[in-house]
């Protein structure tokens, strides 16, 4: 059974909905209701697999909804209704996190099928808005690459070529540290951290010690591991450990 929860600002449209669904075998209406606020205070306390918001709710809260439902509520699967033939907008649902969207025009039957697609974890994607999303994913990977100085899916080859000491650079840039507190750290003078800065940069095809820490960032992952006495240590990409929950902390 899909626990189904309808937000709509026209009581009359919601309940229509709430009918239409009601009178499938494998749907079950928990609630209507009229607002984002009162769909978050259902669930808060009730279980959801789809949620069906309008995309005219009033100060464009459908797209706030659906963001707070997808970090918040992740195993209920968002759909906006609604929505009119336009591209952008569509777009805009799918980029809160959307798992699938009913344009204003489309049947009962179209909506039906959509929920079910939705909570078996599946989309419907039109041909022509496929194509739309191929060049959205592909324009947001060209700003991310010239934000970010570097192409994200090669860094862990570009890190495997830093040395041992460069590695614990990067870490501790990773950290926020200046040169200054680097050479304190590993006990090396501020010249010769400024020549393992420099290589970290080349090696790692960026251009500033920002970029730089970023890396690490993405970097530092890994599940904590205790030794013998009860220590925990966390292991990242890089072949460090760092040695306490706080350390990790700020490589993350």
């Amino acid at each position: 059974m899909i626990r189904t929860l309808i937000v709509h600002h026209v009581g009359l449209v919601g309940d229509l909905l709430a009918n239409a669904l009601d009178d499938q075998d494998d749907i079950h209406v928990i609630n209507c209701v009229g607002s984002a606020d009162a769909a978050l205070d259902i669930l808060a306390t009730t279980r959801c697999d789809v949620l069906l918001v309008s995309y005219q709710l009033p100060d464009q809260a459908a797209i706030g909804l659906t963001r707070h439902v997808v970090q918040d509520h992740p195993g209920t699967k968002v759909i906006v209704t609604g929505l009119l033939e336009s591209h952008t907008a569509i777009l805009h649902c799918l980029e809160a996190g959307a798992a699938g969207y009913v344009q204003a025009e489309d049947s009962v039957e179209k909506l039906l099928s959509t929920i079910r697609h939705a909570a078996r974890g599946e989309a419907l994607v039109p041909p022509a808005l496929a194509g739309a999303l191929i060049a959205r994913v592909a324009e947001l990977k060209r700003l991310a690459i010239e934000l970010n100085g570097y192409h994200d899916s090669s860094i862990t080859d570009l890190a495997a070529e830093l040395t041992a000491r460069e590695r614990e650079v990067l870490m501790l840039l990773g950290r926020g540290c200046s040169n200054k507190q680097i050479a304190e750290e590993l006990v090396i003078t501020v010249g010769t951290v400024k020549n393992h800065v420099h290589n970290v940069l080349d090696k790692l095809d960026v251009h500033s010690r920002k970029q730089a820490a970023m890396i690490a960032r993405q970097l530092a992952t890994g599940e904590p591991k205790a030794d013998k006495g009860g220590r925990y240590t966390w292991h990242s990409h890089m072949g460090i450990d760092v040695k306490s929950r706080r350390e990790a902390a700020t490589m993350l």
